[in-house]
């Protein structure tokens, strides 16, 4: 049994059935979460502040890897904080470590994705954040289109027809792009990749689709996994 230890922004048992849905048998979750109201700087800063703790204590377990997730959290400081909290993680611990958004990165590089529409749950100013954070990478955001949610406990309720909707009106209207990305695991995306990629011929990257993507590369666990997007046909490869 491979154990992955994931911090995550309002996280609970119930929020991680769709990470469960796509990790092949014989690999757990254990889980701590942050604590993020409202996606406001004043609420990062108090996830910052408690975050070392949060990752001290979790690496008390025996993992095979650790994963940091929140997107909002990762970017609020600007391109390359992703680097910054590895580095950090990497003083405490020797388990090998990442982020959604360095996930997200390595992911599109995977699908050779250097143009993208985003398609997100989140506020315009946040999503902004998340834009530059791309492009500071090299990705360039053709367009991004967000439905202007600002907590996660909204998002996790908003049916999949939300992002299979907003992602077609971005796909229809930018088609030289080489991909999308949608953002936010609480978003409950991961049942139309599949859809979108097939109606669409696009490659699509999702959160929880490239944290365990990039989760089972650092364990060397090659796999086969249907269902989640031509990513996760990549896995040991």
């Amino acid at each position: 049994m491979k154990r992955i230890g994931l911090i995550s922004p309002n996280l609970s048992e119930t929020t991680l059935v769709d990470a469960y849905r796509i990790l092949p048998d014989g690999i757990s979750i254990v889980g701590r979460p942050l604590e993020v109201g409202r996606y406001v700087d004043s609420e990062f800063r108090n996830v910052e502040r408690a975050f070392i703790g949060i990752v001290r204590e979790l690496v008390q377990q025996p993992l095979d890897f650790l994963m940091i997730t929140g997107e909002l959290f990762l970017s609020y400081k600007g391109p390359g904080s992703d680097k910054l909290i590895l580095a950090t993680i990497k003083e405490i611990t020797s388990i090998p470590a990442s982020t959604v958004l360095t996930a997200v990165i390595h992911a599109c590089q995977a699908l050779g994705l250097q143009r993208v529409v985003v398609a997100s749950p989140f506020p315009e100013d946040q999503d902004a954040r998340l834009v530059r954070f791309l492009e500071g990478e090299r990705i360039q955001v053709k367009a991004c289109r967000g439905l202007g949610y600002d907590n996660s406990k909204v998002i996790w309720d908003l049916p999949p027809q939300t992002g299979y909707d907003l992602a077609s009106s971005l796909l229809n209207e930018y088609q030289d792009v080489d991909g999308l990305y949608m953002p936010c695991n609480k978003w409950r995306v991961t049942t139309i990749i599949e859809r979108i990629e097939r109606e669409y011929g696009k490659p699509v990257v999702t959160n929880t689709q490239a944290w365990v993507w990039e989760a089972l590369r650092g364990m060397n666990c090659a796999s086969t996994i249907d269902g989640f997007g031509r990513l996760l046909d990549k896995v040991g490869k």
